[in-house]
Protein backbone atom coordinates (compact mmCIF):
# COMPACT_ATOMS: atom_id res chain seq x y z
CA UNK A 1 0.00 0.00 0.00
CA UNK A 2 1.26 3.28 -0.78
CA UNK A 3 2.45 5.32 2.15
CA UNK A 4 -0.11 8.08 2.54
CA UNK A 5 2.99 10.96 2.96
CA UNK A 6 4.11 9.77 -0.42
CA UNK A 7 0.83 9.84 -2.50
CA UNK A 8 0.16 13.58 -0.29
CA UNK A 9 3.37 15.14 -1.54
CA UNK A 10 2.90 13.59 -5.08
CA UNK A 11 -0.23 15.58 -5.07
CA UNK A 12 0.67 18.68 -3.84
CA UNK A 13 3.89 18.51 -6.43
CA UNK A 14 1.62 17.38 -9.31
CA UNK A 15 -1.05 20.47 -8.83
CA UNK A 16 1.55 23.62 -9.35
CA UNK A 17 3.45 21.77 -11.97
CA UNK A 18 0.16 20.52 -14.01
CA UNK A 19 -1.15 24.76 -13.50
CA UNK A 20 2.59 26.16 -14.56
CA UNK A 21 2.35 24.11 -17.82
CA UNK A 22 -0.73 24.90 -18.20
CA UNK A 23 0.10 28.70 -18.01
CA UNK A 24 3.08 28.69 -20.31
CA UNK A 25 1.98 30.28 -23.29
CA UNK A 26 4.16 33.33 -23.69
CA UNK A 27 1.43 35.22 -25.38
CA UNK A 28 -0.17 35.58 -22.12
CA UNK A 29 2.52 37.12 -19.58
CA UNK A 30 2.04 40.26 -20.85
CA UNK A 31 -1.50 39.37 -19.55
CA UNK A 32 -1.21 40.15 -15.73
CA UNK A 33 0.34 43.91 -16.07
CA UNK A 34 -1.34 45.12 -19.49
CA UNK A 35 -4.08 48.03 -19.65
CA UNK A 36 -7.60 47.05 -19.22
CA UNK A 37 -7.82 47.43 -23.11
CA UNK A 38 -4.84 45.48 -23.77
CA UNK A 39 -5.88 42.54 -21.55
CA UNK A 40 -9.12 42.48 -23.05
CA UNK A 41 -7.32 42.52 -26.38
CA UNK A 42 -4.66 39.84 -25.50
CA UNK A 43 -7.62 37.30 -24.07
CA UNK A 44 -9.46 37.45 -27.29
CA UNK A 45 -6.83 36.94 -29.27
CA UNK A 46 -5.73 33.76 -27.35
CA UNK A 47 -9.14 32.47 -25.99
CA UNK A 48 -8.00 28.32 -25.86
CA UNK A 49 -4.39 29.63 -23.66
CA UNK A 50 -6.35 31.90 -21.44
CA UNK A 51 -9.22 28.31 -21.04
CA UNK A 52 -6.07 26.35 -20.11
CA UNK A 53 -4.74 28.82 -17.86
CA UNK A 54 -7.65 29.22 -15.82
CA UNK A 55 -8.39 25.14 -15.97
CA UNK A 56 -4.52 24.96 -14.99
CA UNK A 57 -5.51 26.93 -11.80
CA UNK A 58 -8.12 24.99 -11.63
CA UNK A 59 -6.72 21.33 -11.59
CA UNK A 60 -3.39 22.54 -9.29
CA UNK A 61 -6.16 23.78 -6.86
CA UNK A 62 -8.17 20.72 -6.79
CA UNK A 63 -5.10 18.26 -6.69
CA UNK A 64 -3.45 20.36 -3.75
CA UNK A 65 -6.66 20.19 -1.56
CA UNK A 66 -6.57 16.68 -2.20
CA UNK A 67 -2.79 16.23 -1.08
CA UNK A 68 -3.87 18.34 1.87
CA UNK A 69 -6.63 16.20 2.94
CA UNK A 70 -4.79 12.48 2.36
CA UNK A 71 -1.84 14.54 4.54
CA UNK A 72 -4.47 15.63 7.84
CA UNK A 73 -5.83 11.93 7.43
CA UNK A 74 -2.43 10.21 7.73
CA UNK A 75 -1.45 9.93 11.47
CA UNK A 76 1.10 11.51 12.91
CA UNK A 77 3.64 11.58 16.00
CA UNK A 78 2.68 14.90 17.23
CA UNK A 79 -0.97 14.97 18.78
CA UNK A 80 -0.89 18.61 18.22
CA UNK A 81 -0.58 18.45 14.18
CA UNK A 82 -3.21 16.55 13.23
CA UNK A 83 -6.15 18.94 14.37
CA UNK A 84 -3.99 21.67 12.96
CA UNK A 85 -4.11 19.70 9.98
CA UNK A 86 -7.55 18.98 9.00
CA UNK A 87 -8.81 22.54 9.86
CA UNK A 88 -6.27 23.66 7.59
CA UNK A 89 -7.00 21.28 4.78
CA UNK A 90 -10.64 22.27 5.24
CA UNK A 91 -9.71 26.18 5.21
CA UNK A 92 -7.77 25.06 2.20
CA UNK A 93 -10.75 23.73 0.21
CA UNK A 94 -13.40 26.70 1.10
CA UNK A 95 -10.72 29.12 0.28
CA UNK A 96 -9.76 27.18 -3.20
CA UNK A 97 -13.66 27.04 -4.15
CA UNK A 98 -13.82 30.66 -3.74
CA UNK A 99 -10.95 30.79 -6.06
CA UNK A 100 -12.22 28.39 -8.81
CA UNK A 101 -15.43 29.97 -8.74
CA UNK A 102 -13.10 33.33 -9.76
CA UNK A 103 -11.84 30.94 -12.57
CA UNK A 104 -15.02 29.74 -14.15
CA UNK A 105 -16.49 33.33 -13.73
CA UNK A 106 -13.36 34.73 -15.58
CA UNK A 107 -12.80 32.35 -18.23
CA UNK A 108 -16.25 32.97 -19.44
CA UNK A 109 -16.90 37.07 -18.93
CA UNK A 110 -13.60 37.80 -19.97
CA UNK A 111 -13.96 36.54 -23.73
CA UNK A 112 -17.38 37.88 -23.71
CA UNK A 113 -16.28 41.86 -22.45
CA UNK A 114 -13.69 41.42 -24.62
CA UNK A 115 -16.02 41.16 -27.80
CA UNK A 116 -18.51 43.75 -26.65
CA UNK A 117 -15.68 46.19 -26.60
CA UNK A 118 -15.13 45.22 -30.10
CA UNK A 119 -18.44 45.60 -31.03
CA UNK A 120 -18.57 48.97 -29.72
CA UNK A 121 -21.58 47.79 -26.83
CA UNK A 122 -21.69 48.80 -23.52
CA UNK A 123 -19.94 47.09 -20.87
CA UNK A 124 -21.16 49.18 -17.38
CA UNK A 125 -22.81 48.53 -15.22
CA UNK A 126 -21.77 44.94 -15.45
CA UNK A 127 -18.29 45.03 -16.00
CA UNK A 128 -17.90 47.26 -12.62
CA UNK A 129 -20.22 44.54 -10.61
CA UNK A 130 -18.47 41.62 -12.10
CA UNK A 131 -15.04 42.94 -11.23
CA UNK A 132 -16.04 44.14 -7.61
CA UNK A 133 -17.58 40.73 -7.41
CA UNK A 134 -14.70 38.44 -8.28
CA UNK A 135 -12.29 40.55 -6.27
CA UNK A 136 -13.69 40.26 -3.13
CA UNK A 137 -13.44 36.45 -4.24
CA UNK A 138 -10.33 36.74 -4.68
CA UNK A 139 -9.42 38.92 -2.28
CA UNK A 140 -10.85 36.18 0.82
CA UNK A 141 -9.18 33.41 -1.47
CA UNK A 142 -5.61 35.26 -1.13
CA UNK A 143 -6.18 36.20 3.05
CA UNK A 144 -7.52 32.54 3.86
CA UNK A 145 -5.20 30.48 1.79
CA UNK A 146 -2.26 32.69 2.75
CA UNK A 147 -2.51 32.61 6.41
CA UNK A 148 -3.65 28.55 6.03
CA UNK A 149 -0.06 27.93 4.14
CA UNK A 150 1.39 29.96 6.57
CA UNK A 151 0.23 27.45 9.84
CA UNK A 152 0.75 24.34 7.57
CA UNK A 153 4.53 25.33 7.48
CA UNK A 154 5.33 25.71 10.62
CA UNK A 155 3.26 23.08 11.64
CA UNK A 156 5.01 20.91 9.57
CA UNK A 157 8.16 21.52 10.35
CA UNK A 158 7.72 21.86 14.16
CA UNK A 159 6.11 18.26 14.29
CA UNK A 160 9.08 17.17 12.04
CA UNK A 161 6.64 15.62 8.99
CA UNK A 162 9.11 17.36 7.09
CA UNK A 163 12.54 19.50 7.53
CA UNK A 164 11.73 22.64 9.86
CA UNK A 165 13.81 24.74 7.00
CA UNK A 166 11.28 23.04 4.37
CA UNK A 167 8.33 24.01 6.62
CA UNK A 168 9.61 27.84 7.44
CA UNK A 169 10.60 28.28 4.29
CA UNK A 170 7.36 27.67 2.71
CA UNK A 171 5.82 29.53 5.73
CA UNK A 172 7.72 32.44 4.42
CA UNK A 173 6.87 32.42 1.13
CA UNK A 174 2.99 32.38 2.22
CA UNK A 175 3.76 35.01 4.15
CA UNK A 176 5.48 37.18 1.28
CA UNK A 177 2.23 36.75 -1.12
CA UNK A 178 0.01 37.40 2.21
CA UNK A 179 1.72 40.87 2.82
CA UNK A 180 1.68 41.99 -1.15
CA UNK A 181 -1.77 41.41 -1.28
CA UNK A 182 -2.49 43.44 2.09
CA UNK A 183 0.40 46.33 1.10
CA UNK A 184 -1.02 46.66 -2.80
CA UNK A 185 -3.98 44.81 -2.78
CA UNK A 186 -3.45 42.20 -5.24
CA UNK A 187 -0.97 39.73 -5.95
CA UNK A 188 -0.39 37.03 -8.44
CA UNK A 189 -2.50 33.64 -7.80
CA UNK A 190 0.78 31.98 -8.97
CA UNK A 191 2.49 32.54 -5.67
CA UNK A 192 0.42 30.49 -3.48
CA UNK A 193 1.74 27.03 -5.08
CA UNK A 194 5.01 27.37 -4.15
CA UNK A 195 4.51 26.44 -1.03
CA UNK A 196 2.78 23.37 -1.02
CA UNK A 197 4.97 22.54 -4.03
CA UNK A 198 7.95 22.76 -1.22
CA UNK A 199 6.10 20.55 1.20
CA UNK A 200 5.18 18.12 -1.43
CA UNK A 201 8.99 17.75 -2.37
CA UNK A 202 10.13 17.60 1.32
CA UNK A 203 7.68 14.99 2.00
CA UNK A 204 8.92 12.75 -1.32
CA UNK A 205 12.31 13.08 -1.28
CA UNK A 206 12.23 13.52 2.60
CA UNK A 207 13.78 16.58 3.63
Amino acid sequence: MTDPSVMAGALLVAGPVIGAVCASNPALYPVWSASREEHLAIVRAHRLAWTLLNLGFFVATVLTAAGLAILAASPGDDSFRDPVLAGVAVTYAIAGGLWCAVLAIRNRTTPALADLVVAGAPTEPAETLLAAATDGMFGAFVLTTGGALVVLGVTLGMAGTVAIAVGLIAALIAALALAHYLLSGDTLPALLYPPTLLIGLGLLFGW
